[in-house]
């Protein structure tokens, strides 16, 4: 009773983290990580600036410039840079990809962008040398398991350039964009016994939780963890052996934190 009793209650905690929650299982040996790219923009002396995004694409530095280019993301969005300050982002691109070093993003802008000024929408013209995308250089390791997260600081006043008489302007958008990585995550690993016992795994912290499960041999690992100290929640199936929780478990950027083996007790 106790063990349904205790879940139940980290299961509200889950509940109220939904805003921030994500469920993470293993990944599979491969040297996998996650790439996400964020976008953000400086103040800017519009009503609105409005940029389709067609996808984003990081390339392998080890590749040749026509080979070695992954998509993050394909599904083309519009993005008012101007709702992007303040500590406010979007997320423009996000997956996972081999573990290695990344040396370019590219970002393919569709058609329909527009810039609005004194309430009037004026389409944002991009020139046709930007057709092959917009190609910034980076210096981004993959690693196995690891969340690296860089952002893009857009900036609008300097990208956009008016042109042509004042009674009848043009803009054109000339991409002015800095690139800071600003987020690696870490991990925890640990081994349950008895891997019979086929336990479910949580890592809470204030603003952050994931779960995972055991595998055969007892081993787990919780991936893509935000730096922050976690409460570690073992929870077995077979209720015939008692939960556990760690306390005060410390998870550092681009770092693995290993438990010593949890020995779960019977009931």
């Amino acid at each position: 009773m106790k063990n349904f009793v205790v879940l139940g209650l980290f299961l509200i905690m889950i509940v109220s983290f939904s805003s921030c929650n994500r469920e993470i299982t293993n990944q599979p040996e491969g040297g996998m990580g996650m790439l996400e790219i964020r976008m953000i923009d400086m103040p800017a002396t519009y009503d609105e600036v409005n940029i389709v995004i067609d996808s984003v694409q990081a390339h392998v530095a080890t590749s040749d410039s026509m080979s070695g280019w992954y998509t993050l993301n394909r599904i083309p969005a519009t993005y008012n840079l101007l709702m992007l300050v303040n500590g406010a982002n979007a997320v423009i691109g996000s997956t996972q990809l081999p573990a290695g070093m990344y040396s370019q993003i590219r970002l393919f802008i569709g058609e329909g962008s527009n810039v609005v000024v004194d309430g009037d929408s004026v389409p944002l013209t991009t020139p046709s040398g930007m057709q092959s995308g917009i190609k910034l250089n980076v210096d981004a390791v993959i690693e196995p398991d690891i969340l690296y997260t860089l952002t893009l600081d857009f900036d609008a006043n300097r990208s956009i350039v008016k042109t042509g008489s004042p009674t009848n302007p043009k803009y054109i958008l000339k991409p002015v964009i800095r690139t800071v990585a600003t987020g690696m995550t870490g991990i925890i690993s640990g081994v349950v016994s008895p891997s019979a016992a086929r336990p479910s795994v949580w890592a809470f912290a204030a603003t952050d939780t994931a779960s995972t499960f055991a595998d055969t041999s007892g081993g787990f690992k919780l991936v893509y963890l935000n730096p922050n100290t976690y409460s570690v929640y073992i929870a077995p199936s077979d209720t015939t052996f008692q939960d556990t929780t760690i306390l005060n478990v410390s998870v550092s950027a681009l770092a693995t934190t290993y438990l010593d083996t949890i020995i779960l007790r019977p009931q």
